[in-house]
């Protein structure tokens, strides 16, 4: 068993800034292809190298951003028992011009045994815990679904969304959710729930079909599968009283949100 916790990747990024499939190999030396999984990473937001990115690193060492997510690492674990994970940080890729935008400058990405940050010049410290929370709420209801990630269903999914950003906005205020939870309509959401979403629900993640659809790829809006995930939680709250602890271990299949998209 390796490090748990906040990894100083700081320490890495000094010597390897300019060799990402290195850093790619020292997050996970079991990987075969480091240029498929830098490649991978690079779609949710890692950096690529050049001498903005070693700026960038500069002002997240400045900014604190390791001793940051290790208090909200402790502060969420301690508060919804979650998991012993490994969290690496990394500079946001700042030529990704419509991530930064849609994002304000940080993004993330979640797998059982370990989180990865991808983080830019952000000033106001509710935006960083809300990363955090968005993140570590995967990896907390993740420790509780069974098998595979690539056996995830599209409901899954759609409900692990849902659950991270209703916890942004327990924790930090409506003001910290995503730009995708307001971007549609609820006669657009219903309308794309109906045609393309509730008859492919078991849809299992091996399927490129499911991320089209989560992702908004092809044949339906951008991130519109995250704003239903979103819509699905946020009106299922209103008429069942959970706590998020609670809403954990709650299987997808028995959320009873049948109606939310029938009124």
């Amino acid at each position: 068993m390796g490090p748990i916790g906040v990894i100083r990747t700081d320490q890495w990024l000094e010597e390897l800034m300019d060799q990402p499939e290195k850093i790619c190999k020292k997050i996970d030396p079991t990987i075969k292809n480091a240029r498929a999984y830098y490649e991978y990473l690079q779609f949710f937001g890692m950096y690529r190298p050049h001498r903005r990115s070693k700026d960038l690193l500069e002002v997240l060492k400045e900014k604190q951003a390791w001793e940051k997510m290790d208090r909200y690492y402790k502060k969420y674990k301690k508060l919804w028992s979650g998991p012993e994970i490994d969290i690496y940080i990394l500079p946001i890729n700042k030529y990704n011009h419509g991530l930064i935008r849609q994002t304000n400058g940080k993004s993330g990405v979640t797998f059982k045994d370990k989180i990865l940050f991808f983080i830019g010049e952000i000033d106001d410290e509710k935006e960083w815990e809300a990363l955090f929370i968005h993140e570590y709420n995967h990896a907390t209801r993740m420790q509780h679904m069974k098998g595979n990630a690539l056996d995830y269903t599209l409901l899954d999914s759609l409900v692990l969304e849902g659950l991270a950003e209703y916890a942004v906005e327990h924790y930090c205020g409506e003001k910290y959710l995503a730009k995708w939870t307001k971007g549609y309509s609820d006669k657009m959401l219903k309308r794309f729930w109906k045609s393309d979403f509730e008859s492919r629900l078991t849809l299992k993640k091996r399927n490129p079909l499911h991320d089209d659809l989560l992702f908004g790829r092809k044949l339906v809006p951008h991130m519109i599968g995250y704003a239903i995930g979103y819509k699905i939680i946020s009106e299922y709250n209103k008429k069942t009283i959970y706590s998020i602890n609670k809403l954990f271990s709650v299987p997808s299949e028995n959320l009873n949100f049948s109606n939310i998209f029938n009124d």
